[in-house]
């Protein structure tokens, strides 16, 4: 009963855990790739604004975010929220925003503000790209 619940809750995101080690290489990859290019992000603010933060904690936001977006937690979220125009596009957006705040206590929030955008535009425009190239490297366990 309790199992026929899950299953269904889980069909209805849309996630698929139909190759699970496919679905670690995956997130393995967009986890190192995404923390370093959000380390690099990171480091050259750091530079512009001098503020000292802990550039170990971008693997971390990565990762976070990773498993935010795998567990189908936004759309969890968003039936609750529908009322609000652009929901798709803000609530991603304001996820990474209050992460990078969370994780980069030090960094003030007009900065977190503009790591947070860049960090989401980034994962959506640049990263895929970069793990499709890494992804090339990794032997198919499909």
């Amino acid at each position: 009963m309790a199992a026929d619940a899950l299953t269904n809750l889980v069909g209805s995101l849309g996630i698929s855990f139909a190759n699970p080690i496919t679905l670690a290489i995956n997130m393995i990859l967009s986890t190192l790739i995404g923390g370093i290019v959000l380390l690099l992000l990171v480091q050259v603010l750091e530079m512009k604004f001098k503020e000292k933060v802990k550039l170990v904690n971008a693997f971390i936001v990565v990762l976070i975010i990773n498993l935010v977006n795998l567990l189908g937690v936004t759309a969890l979220i968003m039936p609750y929220i529908s009322f609000i125009p652009f929901l798709g596009i803000i609530l991603p957006a304001l996820i990474w925003v209050l992460v990078i705040k969370i994780f980069f206590k030090e960094m003030k929030f007009s900065h977190a503000l503009i790591v947070g955008l860049a960090g989401y535009f980034i994962s959506i425009f640049v990263v895929p790209y970069l793990v499709g190239i890494a992804s090339g490297f990794v032997p198919s366990f499909g």
